[in-house]
């Protein structure tokens, strides 16, 4: 017997039993529980606006997992807003993993909508958990993105061809779940509704700091669990990248990045990472010439040795004289 499909049985059984109870023999179904879940580094004017944009009733808990300088912040968390916000004051940078960890132990709901401190939550986000209750399978499902007036995806699946890992992705259908479009992904974006039970299982690795850190989720769950994933073209959250000089310093670490990097590729045993194709956007960091656009890709082989020598340049450029003086500053 399938195991994985026995757990998620299991799953929706209780569920199910948590949920129903009897009202004058009636049977009584409650809507799930759902929370927001972010973590915060800084950029505090951008966390107050997406504070802001929940909608109403949409959430009775929004968790902030903070490993910046909480101070700085303490009007917000000090604010009486319309759901309760729990505070996890970190450890200063901390990292993703650590804070995002936090926050699965501290939730109580059956689901989490997990955003990073940038987005908007859109009126409809309710969709994703209503799709999620329909499809006891499906780990977690995202929405998509609205940035600079453009819809973003980044969705794509995993492959490995050797000793590398490909990111990329062909033609997608979509299937009508809870009356909306759910396109099915193994790498879907940062505004996704979790199951708890897929978190439980698989949640993020604390090693990372910055970068990585969303790839090595999902490649887990595709190498170890059997939870799957999907995007709902319906949800759109708008996005407003960018941040001050300690943030953008921080995000563009490339000593940082580059850790990150080689710690993944030997945590998975991978020698390079290579991005063909995305849904819905393009992606830089593993692409590793503009011809792949083309008619014309070039073969595994060759993209893994250009992706060697770019990151052969990037440590030489976090070595140079400069990059040293601005990790000095900024300490």
């Amino acid at each position: 017997m399938d195991t994985r499909s026995e757990t998620h049985d299991e799953t929706t059984r209780s569920t199910d039993e948590r949920r129903r109870d009897r009202d004058g023999g009636e049977l009584v179904v409650s809507t799930p529980s759902t929370a927001l879940g972010l973590k915060v580094f800084n950029r505090t004017e951008k966390l107050e606006a997406l504070l802001e944009s929940v909608p109403p009733d949409a959430y009775e808990t929004v968790y902030v997992a903070d490993d910046g300088r909480t101070e700085e912040r303490a009007y917000l968390y000090e604010r009486s807003w319309p759901f309760d916000l729990e505070l996890l004051d970190l450890p200063y940078d901390a990292g993703l993993g650590v804070g995002r960890n936090a926050i699965v132990d501290a939730l109580s709901e059956e689901y989490l909508t997990v955003v990073d401190s940038d987005h908007e939550v859109p009126t409809n986000v309710d969709v994703l958990t209503r799709q999620l209750e329909a499809r006891p399978e499906f780990g977690g499902i995202s929405g998509l993105l609205l940035e600079h007036g453009r819809i973003q995806g980044l969705c794509h699946d995993l492959f490995a061809e050797g000793d590398v890992l490909i990111r990329d992705t062909g033609t997608k259908t979509a299937t009508q779940v809870a009356g909306y479009p759910l396109v099915e992904f193994d790498f879907v974006p940062n505004v996704v509704t979790f199951r708890r039970a897929c978190l439980e299982e698989q949640a993020w690795d604390e090693t990372y700091v910055i970068g990585r850190e969303h790839l090595d989720f999902f490649v887990a769950h595709w190498q170890a669990t059997d939870w799957r994933f999907g995007t709902c073209p319906a949800v759109v959250f708008p996005h407003h990248p960018g941040g001050g000089s300690e943030y953008d310093a921080n995000r563009r670490n490339r000593a940082k990045l580059l850790a990150s990097k080689a710690y993944f590729r030997e945590k998975w045993g991978y020698e390079q990472v290579v991005a063909r194709e995305f849904w819905l956007g393009t992606q830089s960091v593993d692409k590793p010439l503009a011809i792949l656009d083309s008619d014309l890709p070039l073969p595994t082989w060759l993209e893994a040795k250009v992706m060697d020598a770019r990151d052969a340049r990037l440590r030489i450029e976090a070595m140079t004289p400069t990059h040293l003086l601005r990790q000095v500053i900024q300490r």
